[in-house]
């Protein structure tokens, strides 16, 4: 009883001790850096925000840029593209997807702020893939009969490969694909396989280098009973590094601020998202979207 006094008592003196205020006049003074936000995908034009970092001791909250405050330039494979800017989103546009394969510059300048620049590539389509459904082929979280999907995919021997994987259902009342809960198994299932906010997985071919991998999904029982056209969607997306980077460590600082993993961890590190701009901050990365609607 005494030790568990002791302990008890030792705690909070342990955590004042781990605490020392330092006055904000006394920090190096921040240095204003350009912030680039662009996730580009095969499905979707370019649509580059730009803004800039703040101190966030002192200064108010970071504002996006406008087309009179940054010059951006963007070229595919070392052609410019042409760009036109959206006021209202605050965004600079193409009206060209990006394709596979090919690699994507993008340079920021500004008389006020330092010039960034970054390069993303988007990676080949994958070799082989195929997705299919089996009206009642499994058993749901309930113990109930349902739908199987499976997602069937050769994985490149050839190159290192980061993977995002989604099911979805549609919902014929919204209009909409949505995730569902699933019993996990095989990869999606692994102790470095990471959950996403809108319900995907993201993994890498650690486990499987060019080998075929199935992955299945048994949706809950009638959750598209009755639908008349659509009844779901997978869609597998294949990442460039900088985007696996920068997703998977968003995550993790995002599971520390949720009650994640590294929140237990009373005296873990801090979780820094991962950046590949040169000379700012933010990221410039590509993926390969392929999706099977199914009926």
């Amino acid at each position: 009883m005494i030790k568990r006094l002791l302990i008890i008592t030792m705690l909070p003196l342990m955590l004042m001790a781990c605490e020392e205020e330092i006055p904000s006049d006394s920090l190096t003074p921040y240095s204003e850096k350009l912030v680039i936000n662009e996730y580009f995908n095969t499905n979707e034009p370019f649509s580059i925000q730009v803004s800039v970092s703040k101190d966030a001791y002192k200064e108010p909250n970071p504002f996006l840029l406008d087309s009179t405050q940054v010059k951006v330039i963007l070229k595919e494979n070392n052609i410019p593209m042409a760009l036109s800017y959206n006021a209202f989103d605050k965004t600079f546009n193409t009206t060209k997807k990006p394709m596979a394969g090919k690699t994507y510059a993008l340079t920021v300048s500004s008389s006020k702020y330092t010039t960034v620049s970054a390069n993303g590539i988007i990676p080949n389509n994958i070799p082989s893939k195929n997705a299919s459904f089996i009206e009642n082929g499994g058993i749901d979280q309930m113990g109930n009969k349902s739908d199987l999907l499976k997602l069937t995919f050769k994985d490149d021997p050839n190159t290192k490969d980061y993977y995002k994987l989604n099911f979805y259902y549609y919902s014929e009342l919204l209009q909409m694909f949505n995730p569902y809960d699933f019993e996990l198994n095989d990869i999606l299932l692994a102790i470095n396989t990471i959950k996403t906010r809108d319900g995907g997985f993201l993994f890498s071919d650690e486990s499987f280098k060019g080998e075929e991998k199935t992955l299945t999904s048994v949706p809950p029982f009638g959750i598209v009973a009755g639908n008349t056209g659509a009844k779901y969607l997978i869609q597998i997306q294949r990442l460039n590094d900088d985007f696996w980077k920068y997703t998977t460590t968003l995550e993790q600082y995002r599971g520390g601020l949720n009650g994640g993993s590294t929140s237990s961890n009373l005296f873990g590190g801090a979780v820094v998202v991962y950046s590949n701009i040169t000379n700012g901050l933010g990221i410039f990365a590509g993926s390969n979207v392929q999706s099977d609607t199914l009926k």
